[in-house]
């Protein structure tokens, strides 16, 4: 049976349709707030170990954990592409 290639792609844009914009200007005051939030989350995962270390728990059944390592990539290949695009702009600004 050949395999099914899911949603079908459209061939233009539909009017109204919600699409986030593949590129989009950053300011370091947007990028200072994805940092907070980045410490908010590391602090309630710290948080959480700490809590199965003093209830002497070794392992824990955890859903969603694909996500998360799928999120750490996602988090990685942005702050690959923000160095990119300051490198870029930084030798723009000096031509």
């Amino acid at each position: 049976m050949a395999k099914k290639n899911g949603k079908p792609k459209t061939s233009k844009v539909e009017e109204g349709a919600d699409r986030v914009r593949r590129k989009e200007p950053y300011s370091s005051e947007r990028i200072t707030r994805v940092v907070d939030r980045l410490r908010e989350q590391a602090g309630r995962l710290s948080s959480l170990v700490r809590s199965m270390e003093e209830g002497d728990l070794d392992d824990v059944v955890v859903d969603g954990h694909a996500m998360l390592l799928r999120g750490l990539n996602q988090i990685d290949n942005f702050a690959d592409n923000t160095a990119r695009a300051v490198r870029e702009a930084r030798t723009a600004k000096f031509e």
